[in-house]
């Protein structure tokens, strides 16, 4: 398979993460040019698009079996480009939220082939490389558009929204150089894109994502409340989150390689210290340190999830059980402002240092249960 074929199938990853977090540096001017507008429907604007990314993305996932992937990929590709570039032309809340749901409906068509044609390309130790270039693909999509955004917005917030031009060139890459992915015959012992194992994925996705957004909602406040920066120091920050999620995509193999079996609750630690870092953190250079433990963290755990998925269904079923674990992620993303409102009032703390704290002391919990987990079978099996 040459260069751009392989360049074509990883850079639908580009879009992943920029899709919300283009705008994350902005929400605070975003708040000011619309006044009046309520403040859940300010949040909205960067929350929105994963709501709506989850009914698209089954309808994208049980249409594969009858459309041509390639050309799902294409019409998400222009709804993308659509939604995304004309955000910036919004004259009231109203209309900057329409935009975003049809960029949500775009990428919504596009989500479950960032990693189903990986696995309809690849296999074994190949599969986990190019999962991990894929998390780091769009977590590289994530540096560009929170760096460049973050510019943008102390300029106008307007001009972030053309950052999603980007999608103009995926749309050309995929175009002239993605093939059709292959038709496999296969057994049908695992006759089913939803089973068990993608049921148990699917929630440990959820709950992961419930956490780490807990970061992108909070962090540009954070900053400002604290004194420390404004919306540009905000997108230096995510993008200490992007870049560590893609050195560890970059390095999954070798990962893998070191810690073997543990690499798991190793990951969750790593995000689970990292939270607990941000909320001592009172200047940006520990900022910087704890989002960059968060998302390294997270750059492991994500694409092992896929890699587990795609393991647990046959290639004909991928793209839609790969669908499901996708909009967990994304349900988690959209429910995580309610669920951290919730759980303030629960404790009586709503400050943003205890959310942070008590999410590193969860992670912290699960990192214990998940090291349980792999070690209890080495036990029983000594024991006999």
């Amino acid at each position: 398979m040459d260069r751009l074929t392989k360049a074509a199938i990883l850079s639908i990853s580009l879009l992943v993460i920029m899709t919300g977090n283009a705008v994350s540096p902005a929400l605070s001017e975003i708040g000011e040019a619309f006044p009046h507008a309520k403040p859940y429907l300010i949040k909205m604007v960067l929350t929105l698009p994963s709501f709506v990314i989850i009914p698209f993305s089954f309808i994208s996932g049980k249409i594969s079996s009858v459309i041509k992937k390639r050309s799902i990929i294409i019409f998400g590709l222009i709804l993308y480009i659509i939604g995304g570039v004309t955000g910036g032309f919004s004259r009231n809340i109203h209309e900057l939220l329409l935009t975003r749901a049809i960029l949500g409906m775009g990428m919504g068509f596009l989500t479950p082939y960032t990693t189903s044609l990986i696995a309809d390309f690849y296999s074994g130790i190949h599969r986990t490389v190019m999962m991990g270039l894929s998390n780091a693909v769009s977590n590289f999509g994530g540096i560009f558009a929170t760096l460049v955004a973050g510019g943008l917005a102390i300029l106008n917030w307007r001009y972030i929204f053309g950052v999603y031009s980007i999608a103009i060139f995926v749309l050309f890459l995929v175009i002239f150089k993605l093939p059709e992915p292959p038709i496999k015959i296969e057994s049908y012992e695992k006759n089913s894109a939803f089973n068990i194992r993608v049921f148990t994925i699917g929630i440990l996705a959820l709950l992961l994502n419930i956490v780490f957004y807990s970061v992108v909602i909070n962090i540009s406040i954070f900053i400002k409340n604290e004194g420390i920066g404004n919306s540009g120091y905000s997108g230096i920050a995510m993008s200490s989150i992007t870049l560590a999620g893609f050195v560890s995509g970059v390095c999954l193999r070798q990962i893998s390689k070191f810690f073997k079996k543990f690499r798991v609750p190793v990951a969750i630690a790593i995000m689970g210290l990292g939270f607990l870092l941000l909320s001592t953190s009172y200047n940006f250079t520990y900022i910087l340190i704890s989002n960059f433990m968060i998302g390294f963290g997270l750059g492991i755990l994500k694409p092992i999830l896929f890699l587990k998925v795609s393991e647990a269904v046959p290639s004909r079923s991928n793209a839609f059980a790969i669908s499901i674990i996708s909009n967990s992620i994304l349900f988690g993303k959209f429910i995580s402002p309610f669920f951290l409102d919730f759980w303030g009032k629960l404790f009586n703390n709503n400050t943003i240092r205890f959310i942070f704290s008590s999410m590193g002391l969860s992670l912290g919990c699960a990192a214990i249960i998940s090291l349980i987990i792999i070690i209890s079978p080495i036990k029983t099996l000594n024991k006999r």
